[in-house]
């Protein structure tokens, strides 16, 4: 039976998790730790505003959670009603669940979000009230989804605060958040292969950058949603009706990455040795880590009431598990510190 124990760290210094410094052109807009759901910057961050095609993150997100990305959709005609931007289907045309998803984060095809609607939802109406429902298990209180597209119509709205939260669940879906960050990927329309580039331009202007989707309609402006991994965080960027997106995210995202605080995590446990005329075996960890405020760090260490001798210098006997507010960020071996030899008592 493993042993758990636990020891809180306290520090003294509080960092803000507010970036004052900073600003942005956008009616609203918000930078947020994906995840620990902080907030880093913030403006106007419950305003229910239109969020054009990133809203295709949350069709996205439901084609990938689907389990049904290997099928082959047949483009129909309900498929292609008022589509606007198009990846070029046409009724007939055949294309995995997949491509259609390809097809919406990097062209923003809006006959790909159409189509992906009606397969999964039976029509349009019936996937909006499938993303409503998700909409309300991941806590965006603020959105109403009407089209699976982002084309204005009726209500629908979300806030930036809500698609900070959209995207940081979206990120967590490992097809979701591998083809986002894709500059080009091929596609196959009935046996036609054709290559997309991502409309995302910070993917080329950013080396961290890791997606995630751009939008613009007249009434909701240019609108972008991006993600950047840093220092070992992910920080995700939202701005709703930004004429200056692109530089507003790479500035927002060099002021807020400053909040962070490196912090170096080290200590040596004692762990219980059996069949040596040493009674324990010394073993350490090291590592650094990057988080917001440092009093929230813990530290649990893991390992078995005792370990048996020989022990090898830096043979690793437990774990240490690094956590920030009672979620595991990371983890390190606890390595042992000096070689123990076996002892056979002489008769």
């Amino acid at each position: 039976m493993l042993k758990k124990i636990f020891l809180i760290l306290a520090f003294l210094l509080i960092i803000p998790t507010v970036a004052y410094g900073a600003g942005s052109s956008a009616a609203a807009a918000i930078v947020m730790d994906a995840d620990t759901g902080e907030i880093l910057y913030e403006k106007n961050i419950y305003s229910e505003l239109s969020m054009a095609s990133t809203t295709k993150i949350m069709t996205s997100l439901i084609a990938c959670e689907s389990g049904k990305l290997n099928e082959t959709v047949t483009v129909s005609e309900e498929m292609l009603n008022s589509v606007g931007t198009s990846l070029g289907l046409g009724e007939g045309s055949k294309i995995t669940l997949y491509d259609l998803v390809v097809g919406m984060l990097l062209a923003s095809g809006n006959d790909a979000a159409n189509a992906v609607a009606v397969y999964l939802g039976g029509s349009l109406e019936g996937f909006a009230a499938m993303m409503n429902e998700k909409a309300r298990a991941l806590g965006m209180e603020d959105s109403l989804f009407v089209t699976p597209s982002g084309l204005d119509e009726g209500n629908h709205h979300s806030t930036a605060l809500d698609m900070a939260i959209l995207t940081a669940a979206a990120l967590k879906n490992e097809t979701f958040s591998e083809i986002c960050s894709q500059k080009s990927m091929a596609v196959s329309i009935s046996g036609e292969k054709q290559t997309l580039y991502n409309h995302n331009k910070l993917l080329s202007f950013m080396d961290d950058c890791v997606g995630v989707k751009t939008g613009y309609t007249s009434k909701a402006g240019r609108c972008l949603v991006s993600a950047v991994k840093r220092n070992g965080n992910t920080m995700i960027c939202v701005t709703l009706n930004d004429a200056d997106d692109w530089n507003d995210h790479m500035a927002l995202y060099d002021e807020c990455a400053k909040k962070y605080t490196v912090k170096e995590m080290k200590n040596t446990v004692n762990i219980p040795v059996v069949g040596s005329v040493k009674t324990y075996a010394p073993a350490s960890y090291n590592i650094s880590v990057s988080v917001l405020n440092t009093n929230y760090l813990t530290v649990e260490y893991y390992y078995f009431p005792f370990v048996y001798a020989p022990i090898k210098k830096g043979e690793e006997i437990g774990k240490a598990v690094i956590k920030y507010k009672e979620k595991e960020i990371a983890s390190a071996p606890l390595a042992a510190e000096e070689s123990i030899e076996y002892y056979v008592k002489q008769e």
